[in-house]
């Protein structure tokens, strides 16, 4: 006869950023529901949560009493440490029941039990309703038949079995109580301290209809359909935040300013803002086919400060490609629209493409790019390498056959979390180096090619020689960054540059060669992995007046070689204006510019509604960097991790038009 309750341990193991964790959403979620039923509240002892990456003696210090069932939420950053701290739970305890869930589990997983003998239960997407059943069944002996979406092995021989079926389809969630009001995150909010903060993460809704072959939210959740939160709880979850001074607050949606109720809900995040200070910042995804919504409620979070970059997602620009991925995009024209009247109101955008994706070529990529760069993108363009996810189209055999699908798998370096430490568990990521239509050789070109213009475009380095040539002579942004990518300048020139390219390079061994992350780290910097253009940005910072003097002979040799007929003295002053607008760990040795043409005010409206062109009118530039006093985390924390969405990189500037008679001065 059992005495006493049994314990259920909950494992989410989240990324540690510095100080800084989420809550576990997915092990309160799963609970909160969980003790909705009178059984297992009379018969389970819930454990404190287990939430942060920690070293494996570490987590199972944490098992204090013996543990009747761990469940465990696997995600790509946490999958391998999951599944040993899961191998040794059931060494040590034999009779616990192991239960897992989440997007790293495949929803076929035979296999994946084949290879881990120590699973017991696996949940496919959901788990509120699963889960809660698994526990009240464990009571009766443990025969999981019938609970939808469930497989697990038969105690009463091992034999694999399966559920095939989903749970009904019910538009409300209304039944799934919050662990936010229910106080389940009470205890662990009294714990915040000088070492630890916790962001938070909150949902509206779920589901998303758009089948992206390459995601896990619309097929591989299986929810294609909207669910919704009522939505007193969502506004009731967001005063939580609040009154807890939760800085960082992440909205789970999938497609967010698509539904009418998302600008109410959006006003309210502001109104909370007003009331507690809190949140900070807000962070979501917005929606794919929406103009007007998304313009207003990106307009409305700006205005309060409250926005980390406004995400105009693409992916690809081609059309085969997105019909290849199943992918629907917001028309060209009406993305164009949208960069410009974000541009007009000082909003930063960003935007997304993966590299490696079905059907790209090196020239499908490369006119993508001109083509977004050349609508108007101000702020940030990231280029991500394609990864592989479980329960996802793209991982399907059949369809990486069909397009001739190459990837390799690499150790996992959370960009922007915390460096692992050693004793850590290492965890891995699969993705995408070669395909039928860019073939190895033409995918490490292209990944190169896009660091560079990322370097340029996005880190600002080399933002306004890009628009100045295509302006200027019509050359497009590609045309540029290929000749430099592949070092075709003369011998002699572009030392630094040559040194990034380098860098490049050996980067792209050690990840496909030696099966190394593509995170940089930089001590000095901070102890964050770093993105590849990220650290050279830091490296370039260094020694600015040295590299644009390199630059300004490069782009002088590019020209001459293009037959270009160009002002030796416009291209300095070019140059000068570039290198004035981009900080340094060391502040700024001249802060006052006068030009002979008017630059200052070209530039700043070149990707508005009110453009103006180069001319030949003096205008002076007044700097206004932030002194860093040589504070090298600092910088790259306030310039990069605050700055890059944000669209604070640049040096904020006033110029003034000598020939205008009231000498207005005009902040950038």
């Amino acid at each position: 006869m059992r005495l006493g309750k049994r314990c259920v341990y909950f494992n989410e193991y989240n990324l540690r950023m510095g100080r800084m964790c989420y809550l576990p959403i997915v092990s309160g979620l799963l609970r909160a529901y969980a003790e909705t039923s009178e059984r297992v509240r009379a018969a389970y002892r819930f454990m404190p949560f287990i939430y942060h990456l920690d070293s494996l003696p570490n987590i199972l210090a944490q098992y204090v009493e013996a543990p009747d069932v761990a469940a465990f939420s696997l995600s790509m950053w946490n999958e391998q440490l999951n599944l040993r701290v899961a191998e040794e739970v059931k060494r040590r305890w034999p009779k616990c029941l192991i239960v897992v869930g989440g997007p790293q589990v495949p929803h076929e997983p035979a296999e994946y039990f084949a290879r881990h003998p120590f699973l017991d239960v696996a949940v496919r997407a959901e788990g509120e309703e699963p889960f809660r059943a698994i526990l009240e069944r464990r009571l009766d002996g443990g025969d999981f038949a019938s609970i939808p979406g469930v497989t697990w092995r038969d105690p009463h021989g091992g034999a694999l079995r399966a559920n095939q079926g989903e749970l009904p389809y019910k538009k409300s969630l209304e039944d799934y109580p919050s662990p936010y009001l229910t106080g389940l995150y009470d205890d662990l909010m009294a714990t915040q301290n000088e070492d630890l903060e916790f962001q938070a993460i909150v949902e509206t809704n779920r589901g998303c209809p758009f089948p992206c072959t390459f995601c896990y939210w619309g097929r591989g959740g299986l929810t294609r359909r909207y669910r919704f939160h009522d939505q007193g709880r969502v506004f009731a979850e967001i005063d939580w935040a609040g009154r807890n001074r939760i800085r960082y607050l992440f909205n789970a949606d999938s497609n967010f300013g698509m539904h009418e109720r998302d600008s109410e809900i959006a006003q309210f995040i502001v109104e909370t803002k007003r009331k507690y200070g809190y949140p900070d910042k807000f962070r979501t995804c917005y929606g794919k086919n929406t103009d007007e919504k998304i313009f207003r409620i990106g307009s409305l979070f700006h205005r309060h400060n409250l926005e980390k970059g406004i995400t105009l997602a693409r992916q690809s620009n081609d059309l085969q490609v997105l019909k290849n991925i199943r992918r629907q995009n917001i028309r060209m024209e009406t993305y164009r629209n949208l960069q410009m009247r974000f541009n007009d109101e000082e909003i930063p955008i960003y935007t997304e493409l993966i590299l490696g994706l079905p059907g790209e070529t090196i020239e499908t990529w490369t006119s993508g790019l001109d083509e977004l760069l050349m609508a108007g993108l101000r702020n940030q363009l990231f280029v991500y390498n394609c990864q592989i996810y479980p329960n996802t189209e793209l991982n399907e055999p059949e369809y990486r056959r069909r397009f001739g699908i190459q990837t390799r798998r690499i150790e996992l370096n959370e960009i922007h979390g915390s460096v692992r430490d050693a004793a850590w568990v290492p965890e891995f990521e699969e993705m995408i180096v070669g395909t039928d239509s860019m073939p190895h050789d033409e995918w490490r070109r292209m990944a190169v090619f896009s660091w560079l213009t990322m370097v340029f475009h996005s880190m600002k380095i080399g933002y306004y020689v890009l628009i100045y040539l295509l302006d200027r002579f019509s050359i497009r942004p590609s045309e540029l960054l290929s000749w430099l990518a592949e070092e075709r300048y003369p011998a002699g020139q572009g030392g630094l540059l040559r040194r990034e390219l380098a860098d490049f390079r050996r980067i792209l061994d050690r990840m496909l060669i030696e099966g190394k992350g593509r995170g940089t780290v930089m001590p000095e910097y901070g102890d964050v992995y770093w993105d590849v253009e990220e650290a050279s940005f830091l490296r370039i910072a260094e020694d600015l007046d040295r590299f644009y003097e390199e630059l300004n002979a490069v782009l002088a040799s590019f020209l001459v070689e293009r037959c270009a007929a160009f002002d030796a003295g416009e291209l300095r002053d070019v140059i000068r204006y570039q290198r004035a607008r981009i900080p340094g760990c060391a502040p700024l040795a001249v802060v006052h510019h006068e030009f002979s043409w008017n630059l200052p005010e070209y530039f700043d409206r070149r990707f508005t509604t009110r453009p103006v062109p180069l001319e030949a009118v003096p205008q002076s530039l007044t700097c206004r960097p932030v002194d860093y006093a040589g504070d090298k985390s600092r910088f790259a924390r306030e310039t990069i991790l605050w700055g890059r969405k944000s669209g604070t990189m640049l040096v904020p500037v006033e110029w003034t038009s000598v020939a205008e008679p009231s000498a207005i001065a005009y902040s950038v």
